[in-house]
């Protein structure tokens, strides 16, 4: 089941036809938001593969300001899904005819009051970001903002950008009555050309 999951010719929702126009915002914003890349189950699923990968405390920049993460390597099927045929070809096509060297992939997994600050990458070409798990409304916060532009990301939905070129961060997550232990979720792949 993992592999027609991950294999599957629908997972991927970016039709060709749009292909054009999200080269043309690509390369005037260096950010495409992609709304359903993937399916709810399918990212539940991803994020249900990274149950016994061990996280780490992660700090960026400011005191106080952390998150865990989890590195994801070769047969990870969070890593393996970065590698898809269709994903390599649509990160080509938005930054050009390249040839993608290495990859780094990871989860970021953020809890109430956590966020990422302000930052620029220090590393890499261009990221692919997939909403794996999210709060249920963005009164709670967990937004990404990239560039000034705020996102709600909902499971299944991705952001292509060039991390190191354009400042972005997230909103704290605020606890409520209906969700006192949100969280959020991301998986984050790499490229480097």
């Amino acid at each position: 089941m993992r592999e027609r999951i991950l294999q599957s010719e629908d997972q991927l929702v970016v039709r060709y036809a749009d292909l054009p126009e999200l080269i043309s915002l690509f390369t005037a914003q260096r950010f495409v938001h992609l709304p359903g890349l993937i399916r709810p189950d399918q990212a539940a699923y991803l994020l249900e593969s990274t149950d016994g990968n061990l996280p780490r405390r992660v700090r960026c920049g400011l005191e106080n300001v952390s998150w865990e993460e989890q590195e994801l390597v070769a047969l990870d099927p969070g890593y393996d899904f970065f590698r898809h045929p269709k994903l390599i070809r649509l990160i080509q096509a938005l930054v050009g005819p390249v040839t993608i060297n290495t990859l780094m992939c990871w989860t970021s997994h953020y809890g109430a009051g956590e966020y990422i600050n302000p930052h620029r990458d220090r590393y890499g070409t261009v990221q692919l970001l997939v909403c794996l798990k999210s709060v249920r409304t963005q009164y709670q916060g967990g937004s990404l903002v990239i560039a000034g532009t705020e996102l709600f990301l909902s499971a299944g939905d991705a952001v292509v950008f060039e991390a190191t070129r354009i400042e972005h961060h997230t909103t704290p997550l605020f606890a409520s009555a209906e969700d006192p232990s949100p969280s959020r979720i991301v998986l984050v792949g790499r490229y480097y050309t």
